[in-house]
């Protein structure tokens, strides 16, 4: 029997985390940045979360945003996730993107277009850098202005005029990143030449793909949680 979205079951502690996996492939990019290795035999998620000190809620947080598209966390989902955790978890995250799956790609890209057509490679190696460029931007934004706003409502200090996010600003470079990459993997799917073997085509677009998903993860976690808990620290603010 073939599972479609509806009908795939809801995440759970009490699920063994090699079903999770099975039914949500999402969770294998989740993993590595909570600190959970592979290899975990028969083993729940609750049990795996407390044997390496993950926050079980945070855990099911993180990964019912992935892994269910009409997921939308409650608030007193989001109170139960020390935010500390949801800082610790994305600033993982930027680190997996700018030293793995960044490095991954341009090291794929390069060799792909070493025999391309000069005007083909020179404008896709536009995009990558622009693409690229646009990541670091945002990643910048959220470790140099919303973490710290964050991390002083933690510290029960009041936030600054100055500190304060925009979140016309934060969409706009969701946006722009998705933009990018969405333009590079057309351009790569239209313009790798011929002289590339079958495989290695196959192979880069479906890293392109696998890329763009991931990235698409990353900013619905930040829209359906880092967001909305601003809004409600700020709300508590002004009670």
């Amino acid at each position: 029997m073939i599972n479609t979205p509806n009908s795939l079951p809801h995440l759970s502690p009490k699920m063994k985390m090699a079903d999770a996996i099975h039914q949500y492939h999402s969770l294998l990019t989740i993993l590595p940045r909570l600190g959970i290795p592979l290899g975990f035999g028969e083993k729940s998620i609750g049990q795996l979360c407390a044997e390496h000190r993950v926050s079980e809620p945070l855990f099911m947080l993180i990964s019912r945003v992935y892994c269910q598209n009409d997921y939308f966390p409650t608030a007193n989902e989001l109170q139960q996730c020390p935010m500390t955790d949801i800082l610790q978890y994305l600033t993982q995250s930027h680190v997996d993107y700018l030293e793995n799956k960044l490095p991954h790609i341009e090291r794929h890209l390069h060799k792909l277009l070493e025999p391309m057509d000069p005007k083909y490679s020179t404008l896709i190696s536009n995009f990558y850098t622009e693409f690229r460029k646009e990541v670091k931007k945002h990643f910048q934004y959220e470790e140099e202005v919303i973490f710290p706003y964050l991390r002083q409502f933690i510290s029960e200090q009041d936030a600054t005029e100055s500190a304060s996010y925009q979140k016309s600003t934060f969409h706009q470079q969701h946006d722009d990143i998705e933009d990018t990459l969405n333009d590079l993997t057309n351009l790569l799917l239209k313009y790798i030449p011929a002289e590339v073997s079958s495989d290695e085509r196959v192979d880069m677009l479906l890293d392109m793909y696998a890329l763009s998903n991931d990235i698409a993860k990353h900013a619905m976690m930040e829209d359906r949680i880092l967001v909305p808990y601003i809004q409600l620290l700020e709300s508590k603010r002004h009670e």
